[in-house]
């Protein structure tokens, strides 16, 4: 027998009102998840953009460079060779 002296045997009815708040916890759980991915998403694709053209400035950086010293060796091994 339980302490309080009610009978477990009988089902446990759920009021209409919490029926309700369950739905609305569960809709506001989906709407609060969708907004941390559509957050964490659109960092994602932030960043990537962000590498990307860090990545194309740092090619053209390097491209410039080497096409710098390959100038600067061709010349200098034209003053020698004259």
């Amino acid at each position: 027998m339980s302490s309080n002296g009610n009978s477990n045997s009988a089902p446990r009815v759920e009021h209409e009102i919490h029926g309700r708040r369950r739905s609305r916890n569960v809709g506001l759980g989906i709407v609060l998840g969708s907004f941390v991915f559509l957050v964490m998403g659109m960092t994602y694709v932030k960043l990537t953009a962000q590498n990307a053209a860090m990545a194309a400035e740092h090619s053209k950086k390097v491209a410039a460079e080497a096409a710098a010293q390959g100038t600067a060796t061709s010349t200098s091994s034209q003053e020698i060779s004259d």
